[in-house]
């Protein structure tokens, strides 16, 4: 069997051709990134009445930080408006900001410790719950 040499040559030259504008093609339609620099900037869930829930983005890269005997305070800009905010943190100690518990999920723990009291009443296994 002879190999046509021309015709692998060529045909292997039009596929690279082609891939090669694939991948012009595949640069040229690819939107822009618009990325931030994202250093010394904090993310927070505003608690202000007026703007309750929504996320604002705090300028980390100057401020001021005092404390009193309960809590340490740190202040500083909004990055969109340039109002002055302030963060609190209990003085000493840990602390842990509490979740609100999803009313479905008591509900279910609820059922499931009625399940277990029944179980035990009937002197059956117990059913151990897995988080």
């Amino acid at each position: 069997m002879k190999i046509k040499w021309y015709s692998v040559l060529k045909k292997s030259t039009i596929g690279l051709l082609l891939f090669y504008i694939g991948l012009v093609f595949s640069q040229v339609t690819t939107p822009e990134c618009v990325c931030e620099e994202t250093t010394n900037i904090w993310y927070k869930v505003s608690t202000f009445q007026e703007d309750e829930g929504k996320v604002i983005k705090l300028d980390m890269r100057k401020g001021q930080a005092f404390s009193d005997h309960q809590y340490i305070y740190i202040v500083v800009k909004r990055m969109d408006t340039g109002e002055v905010t302030y963060i609190a943190f209990p003085n000493g100690g840990d602390w842990v900001a509490e979740p609100e518990r999803d009313p479905f999920l008591e509900a279910l723990d609820e059922e499931f410790k009625n399940l277990e009291d029944y179980l035990r009443s009937k002197e059956s296994q117990e059913i151990k719950k897995k988080q």
